[in-house]
């Protein structure tokens, strides 16, 4: 028969000294540690605020004085160390706050001692051989976690003995050298304290405990070492540092240089072993003991005493010392010809960190000549390992150049002087946006040093010639629209700013003269040529600001040039010399009438300033018939005062002429002075607009329109600043948050090169067919020369084949002919187009404005191209709100007139074709019925049965082309009153 079992409460007595100690633990503490449980469960918890809350409940159950207590935290202490040794989520950081405040509460308890707990972590932490390496690796960390949360937890501000002080410091120095990855883990975390709050307390003897047990575990000599004692010495300026360390007691020092590059480099080399450098005295430092070689392991993240380096030669040291160090360490050691893509990529890192910090004056250091070489060489080749690496310090460059203008003078002077001509689009747009964020101060520091480079450019001097001339065209490009910019001085006396003086200054000389003789190597035609394009380019930008801050510019360049006209390139002969001699006297005489004339009395004069100054800079540069279009303007000018019909349409005339050229400059100008002189625009001068709108947009249409051969520009392709679209605005670059993109000099002309390429392989098919057909394939290694005789069967037979190649080659040359002929009359069509927009604009009550409408409607159905449909409707829109917004409309002498013009558009309507056309028909229907309905009563039902047969015409023809829309806006418009 079975025993009665006894509870096991009457088994055991809790006093009991022969229980074992897990059973009594279990019996005695079974609620405490239950309750416990849950709240070292709550902090493993993934959700932040339930771990908060567990630590808040730790602490107040730990908080409670009892005879226990001591027993508690003891117990608490060791689960907590286990529990930052867990690789769980969030465990770590659950229990890592929770030790801080316990161990506070422990040690200002009294129930915890520094040693013991030292100990403690240490035994808990202890790795067995049965672990795996990631569990293994979690003990580590754990160990690391807890030696940091007692030197958080304020201990060491207490009275702590010496001896358990560098016990403590000790243990964290023997773990930093366990594992090459724990250096920099367990350097960090004693950092960290350094530069906390607790560390105020500490006293010098405690800080020189730090520093001696580094010395004893040879690790001030690593970049945690240097890191801790740049540190010290700067924030414990009394701690006596120990001596025979750093020469000097400064590992920064001049001396120290070759070994303070290979300790930072330590770590960052790709698992190659180094030999640790000797300090002074001699003695083998930042090594594991015994002076073993250790492998360095792999880093993809700077360590973090290169934040504590840098930061700490901003404020000790100079500009100078710092692109020293920055040079040595930095460029030569990380970006030499033999580093890896590795020890590169780290490089560049480290190179964002000093973009992100660096004052100012520092970053025009921090841009090194190899770091700008490996990131040039890397973005040429998109297939390099380290094309994405580039773009986190090219995107930091642009996004510090927004933020500091004066670090983007700094960075852009550097960056002008180490970039090679050619260049990528990211690299580009990163330039461009430096240029684009200086101010005024900077923009002066810019100018001077890229005339400086453009003066002495070294290899490839025409390459580097062309960019820094791109950058000059960029900077006003990119500062058109910024007034307070471009100008000084107060509303009424506007100058040009210094910089921009100083700039088109140089160009002027650059271009045009001899006087500037400081050029090695001296200017080449090629290099000229591009000046006066790039200065044609900044005129054209400045042209787009208002008329009285338009004439500045060309008037700065003309004195210039007047000033050196002994020094040009090439002289002007008697006669042109003569004409510009008058244009120069009309043009001061105009700036005189414009300076005392008052509001837009002063229109007038400083529209001829431009003028002139568009016809003199044509002299100069020596354009075609450009002495006659300078007759021209002083003819127009001697009769602009009577502004009789004559004058107006001559000068429409010129205008059109300027407007045909691939050039910004004078289409802008040109735009400016047509506004001005919009109220004298004749009939005929209208008219002449409008047969250019009209022409055929063929190559027959381009020779009827040049038929005399005047006005060549618009044939002539890119050979004006046009082409060099790299500095025009087809190359704006979008910001986004600092990144950049946009299209450089190598895409923006891609569209050209494409052109060249296919003229060069039709070039390459004509010489193979013609070689072939002649036999002279190879014939220059072949010495016989009876062998090419031919007899008169041959040479007829080659006679006939020769004429199919040469028909051949003009059916391509003919096609190419008729495209450029297409896109150059386009291109002129689209500029008249402008013009007409902004004689509308302001001539909206003119009757003759109304002459306008039937050729522009007509041109959004005759046009092939939907850009220039849509700008003749934007025009035609342009007049009808300007009527609309000022609540008028062109008074007619008469309804013939109107009525007439309206049948015109009614037989445009049943031509048929696009929306758009049948758009611009109804909006211009309307706008004719509303100036003709006021004028008599009975326009409106003529009008309503116009709209009546042109239904009728809609029902009854099956194929009638009229769009439906038309009657839809006809009915809206007459519900409206």
């Amino acid at each position: 028969m079975p025993g009665i079992k006894r509870p096991i409460e009457d088994d055991v007595d809790a006093g009991d000294d022969n229980v074992h100690p897990s059973r009594k633990r279990r019996l005695e503490d079974g609620e405490d540690r239950q309750e416990l449980a849950k709240i070292f469960n709550d902090l493993r918890d993934e959700i932040k605020e339930t771990r908060l809350e567990a630590t808040r409940k730790l602490l107040t159950t730990l908080s409670v004085n009892s005879d226990d207590q001591a027993g508690k935290l003891d117990y608490s202490t060791t689960r907590l160390i286990r529990g930052v040794c867990s690789g769980a989520k969030a465990a770590r950081p659950g229990f890592s706050i929770a030790l801080i405040e316990v161990l506070r509460l422990g040690f200002a308890s009294g129930h915890l001692k520094l040693l013991n707990t030292v100990e403690k972590i240490v035994a808990l932490t202890n790795l067995e051989s049965k672990l795996s390496g990631a569990e293994q690796r979690d003990y580590l960390i754990g160990r690391r976690s807890a030696f940091q949360a007692v030197l958080q937890s304020g201990v060491l501000a207490g009275k702590v003995s010496t001896e358990n002080v560098k016990y403590l410091f000790d243990a964290i120095c023997d773990l930093a050298l366990e594992k090459e990855w724990l250096r920099s883990e367990c350097g960090a975390v004693l950092h960290m304290f350094l530069v906390s709050q607790e560390a105020t307390q500490l006293s010098n003897d405690s800080i020189r405990t730090l520093i001696d047990s580094l010395k004893d575990k040879d690790l001030l000599r690593t970049p945690e070492g240097v890191a801790i004692w740049l540190t010290v010495k700067k924030s414990f300026a009394e701690v006596k540092l120990p001596k025979g360390v750093w020469n000097h007691n400064n590992p920064l020092s001049s001396q120290e240089r070759p070994t303070l590059s290979k300790i930072l480099l330590k770590g960052a080399v790709d698992s190659e072993v180094v030999e640790q450098p000797s300090a002074p005295n001699g003695a083998t430092n930042g090594a594991p003991k015994k002076g073993k070689k250790q492998a360095g392991a792999r880093q993809s993240a700077p360590n973090f005493a290169w934040q504590v380096i840098l930061g700490y030669m901003y404020k000790e040291g100079s500009a100078q010392k710092f692109g020293t160090f920055w040079e040595d360490c930095v460029g030569k050691a990380m970006f030499s010809k033999t580093a890896s893509d590795e020890r590169k990529n780290l490089g560049l890192q480290i190179f964002r960190q000093a973009l992100v910090s660096a004052p100012a004056e520092y970053l025009g250091y921090a841009i090194d000549a190899h770091i700008v070489k490996c990131i040039v060489d890397q973005r040429a080749n998109k297939n390099a390992s380290l094309v994405e690496a580039t773009k986190a310090p090219l995107n930091q460059i642009a996004t510090r150049g927004k933020q500091e203008p004066a670090a983007a003078a700094a960075m852009a002077c550097k960056l002008l002087a180490l970039l090679p001509p050619n260049i990528d689009k990211l690299v580009r747009a990163t330039i461009d946006a430096l240029l684009a964020a200086a101010d005024s101060d900077g923009l002066a520091e810019i100018v001077a040093t890229t005339v400086t480079l453009i003066r002495t450019p070294g290899d490839d001097d025409e390459g580097k010639r062309r960019s820094l001339a791109d950058a000059l065209a960029t900077i006003v490009r990119s500062h058109k629209a910024e007034p307070s910019t471009l100008l000084s001085g107060d509303s009424e006396s506007h100058s040009l700013a210094e910089w921009l003086q100083e700039l088109l200054h140089s160009l002027t000389h650059l271009a045009y003269t001899t006087s500037d003789v400081k050029c090695q190597p001296p200017l080449s035609p090629k290099s000229r040529t591009l000046f006066q394009e790039r200065l044609t380019s900044c005129l054209g930008h400045l042209a787009s600001l208002p008329l009285h801050q338009a004439v500045l510019a060309p008037t700065l360049v003309l004195d210039t040039l007047y000033e050196s006209r002994k020094s040009l390139i090439e002289g002007l002969d008697d006669k042109t010399a003569k004409i510009c001699k008058d244009a120069r006297k009309h043009f001061k005489t105009a700036a005189k009438q414009a300076s005392a004339a008052q509001g837009s009395e002063a229109t007038i004069p400083r529209a001829f300033q431009l003028l002139f100054a568009l016809g003199m800079l044509q002299v100069y540069k020596q354009e075609l018939e450009s002495e006659s279009i300078l007759e021209d303007i002083l003819s127009c000018y001697a009769s602009g005062t009577d502004a009789d019909e004559t004058s107006a349409t001559m000068l429409t005339e010129l205008l059109l002429s300027f407007m045909s050229k691939n050039s910004k400059l004078y289409t802008r100008m040109a735009e400016q002075v047509f506004a001005a002189f919009a109220p004298d625009v004749t009939a005929e001068s209208l008219q002449s607009m409008i047969d250019i709108l009209s022409q055929k947009e063929s190559l027959a249409g381009q020779q009827e329109l040049f038929a005399d051969g005047g006005e060549g520009g618009a044939e002539e392709g890119a050979s004006d600043d046009e082409d060099m679209v790299d500095v025009e605005e087809d190359s704006d670059v979008e910001l986004v948050n600092g990144e950049v993109a946009g299209d450089s000099d190598d895409d923006s002309s891609s569209g050209d090169e494409a052109s060249d390429d296919v003229n060069n392989d039709e070039e390459a098919v004509f010489d193979r067919k013609l070689a072939e057909a002649l036999g002279t394939t190879g014939m220059e290694d072949d010495e016989d020369e009876d062998g090419s005789d031919m007899d008169d069967d041959q040479m007829e037979a080659l006679d006939g084949h020769l004429s199919t190649i040469f028909k051949e080659r003009s059916k391509v040359t003919t096609k190419k002919d008729k495209k450029d002929a297409k896109e150059n009359l386009l291109q002129f069509k689209n500029k008249v187009l402008d013009l007409l927009a902004i004689y509308v604009k302001s001539q909206y009550e003119n009757v003759l404005a109304l002459d306008l409408i039937h050729p522009l409607v007509a041109l959004t159905r005759e046009s092939t191209n939907q850009q220039t449909q849509r700008k003749a409707m934007d025009v035609l829109e342009q007049y009808f709100d300007s009527c609309k917004k000022n609540k008028t409309t062109p008074q007619l002498n008469s309804s013939k007139a109107g009525f007439k013009l309206l049948s015109a558009i009614h037989d445009e309507m049943r031509l048929g074709g696009s929306k758009l056309h049948a758009s611009a028909c109804s909006r211009s229907s309307q706008f004719l019925a509303k100036v003709l309905v006021p004028m008599k009563p009975g326009n409106w039902k003529k009008i309503a049965h116009m709209y009546v047969d042109l239904i009728d015409d809609w029902r009854v023809d099956d194929k009638s082309k009229i769009h439906p829309s038309i009657f839809n806006d006809w009915h809206s418009w007459c519900m409206q009153k």
